[in-house]
């Protein structure tokens, strides 16, 4: 948008890594007070209010109750005085100023939570992102549109300063393209993709593990906010997907980080700690959907606790490559005021005079008309599904179906998802495999069952409606369910 030439190579597919692993929260993050990060979450509570202005189809506005016991840490004065802060740092909001509430009224707000040593709670608001893979998705679509180039299945091999060497997209050899300035925005595989152009470690990632539940009982239609008993640590148990979202762990991590997955022991302790919350609750494995695991890309600490290292983001410049810049740390919320940051080092890079940034302001792709009319061809179930999912794109849709009336067909388990979805995730939102189009494009992928009935369904339509071959639709639903198997509990 500011008149660069762009290049995006993604080895995998579009928010396939750490984005998708998140708890899906666009917060100030309130924990990093604690921490003395008052910088970080003024410029957290600063980017909510954007993302609410230019992605409103996407990020929403969510309560959350924090309640109060005797036994906790954390008591009523020191949360009333984080609370207070949280809403000073973010004195141009347009989200409701936090509530004290006496124990009677957080029951009111959340009546399965263990009532004994209930003293108080506390009720601020922050904003969700259910599906943060569209999220990123719209991103990459709006730079797409401003003429950046995207790459997806594409593996860097090299770095150096006349340029990337890749290899993918079906290409048998190498190739290589020359840039003036290379950022290397890979998140937790910073250091590998580094691994000529740095003499020290730059990530230092944590691992945080998720678990997925059905409604339980007493569960809070409320997301909660709580200190585990066992470690003292806050945790999030969120209202999610008409299900219930459970996080997060936070762990040293060290090993492959492309085969991260929750460990039994967190599952367990996510388990325990809910029941402790929730008594009615008693949940255990059998009542999990799935969970997924990611890696933070955290500064490299040798000496701090896992919670106490900065989440601030930092951009490093590398001696051996003079032109190569690497995004050390960040999170979710602030992607946008990174990527400004990165351009305007771009800029400086080169010597140009850099044009005023635009991103704060412009919709993305989904938001551009959201207050247009939904159109007439859908039904009201599916419509309002779309709606939640591609906002004013899913005029694009039904664009689509009046062409053909055979995409408007339900093809999914719970009769709310049509054809025209899985045409329209090939032909213009970039997905290559139906593990795109099922867990980053349709959000399919992320109901209880994983979408493993619906990939047969969506196989059918590849093949009536995008060219596959009996054989590419059994390798793609082969493909499909190795990629879920890494959520499932065993």
């Amino acid at each position: 948008m500011r008149g660069l030439k762009v290049l995006v190579i993604e080895k995998r597919d579009i928010a396939s890594g750490t984005s998708s692993s998140s708890t899906r929260l666009i917060h100030g993050g309130l924990r990093y007070l604690e921490h003395g990060e008052f910088g970080l979450v003024r410029e957290s509570l600063r980017e909510r209010e954007t993302l609410l202005r230019i992605a409103p189809h996407l990020v929403r506005p969510i309560p959350i109750l924090i309640p109060i016991y005797k036994t906790k840490t954390r008591g009523l004065k020191t949360i009333r005085a984080g609370m207070i802060a949280y809403d000073l740092l973010s004195y141009s909001k347009s989200l409701p100023r936090h509530r004290v509430l006496s124990a009677v009224e957080t029951l009111g707000q959340s009546a399965g939570l263990k009532p004994d040593g209930l003293i108080a709670g506390v009720l601020y608001y922050d904003c969700q992102v259910e599906f943060a893979e569209r999220l990123v998705l719209e991103n990459i679509l709006s730079a797409k549109e401003h003429g950046a180039e995207i790459l997806t299945y594409t593996q860097v091999t090299q770095l150096s300063e006349s340029g990337v060497e890749f290899l993918g997209g079906g290409r048998k050899a190498p190739e290589v393209v020359k840039g003036k300035v290379l950022i290397n925005s890979t998140g937790p595989w910073v250091d590998r993709i580094n691994s000529d152009a740095q003499r020290h470690r730059l990530i230092g990632g944590t691992k945080g593990s998720h678990i997925i539940v059905r409604p339980f009982n007493g569960a809070s239609s409320t997301a909660v906010y709580i200190e585990a008993e066992t470690d003292h640590r806050p945790f999030f148990i969120i209202p999610w997907n008409h299900n219930y979202l459970i996080g997060t762990t936070d762990v040293r991590f060290e090993n492959d980080i492309d085969e991260v997955r929750s460990e039994l022991w967190e599952i367990d302790y996510l388990l325990k700690e809910t029941n402790y919350a929730f008594p009615a609750a008693k949940l255990s494995r059998e009542h999990i959907c799935y969970s997924y695991s990611g890696v933070r890309p955290l500064p490299f600490s040798e000496n701090e606790h896992e919670q106490s290292i900065t989440r601030r983001h930092f951009i490093r410049p590398h001696s051996r490559i003079a032109n190569l810049f690497s995004v050390v740390g960040g999170k979710l919320t602030t992607y946008r005021s990174l990527a400004e940051e990165c351009v305007n080092l771009v800029f400086e890079r080169l010597g140009r005079r850099s044009p005023r940034c635009r991103t704060s302001e412009m919709p993305l792709p989904g938001a551009i008309n959201l207050s247009s009319e939904p159109s007439s061809h859908l039904d009201a179930a599916a419509s309002e599904r779309l709606r939640r999912i591609y906002g004013c794109r899913q005029n694009e849709l039904a664009l689509l179906c009046a062409r053909n009336p055979a995409l408007t067909q339900l093809f999914n388990r719970k009769k709310d998802a049509i054809a025209a979805e899985v045409v329209f995730s090939f032909q213009s939102e970039l997905a290559q495999t139906l593990a795109d189009c099922l867990l980053r494009r349709t959000m399919i992928g992320l109901n209880c069952d994983l979408g493993a009935e619906d990939a047969h369904a969506a196989a059918e339509i590849g093949k009536q409606l995008l060219g596959w071959s009996e054989q590419q639709a059994r390798n793609e639903i082969e493909e499909y369910q190795r990629e879920i198997a890494s959520r499932v509990i065993r």
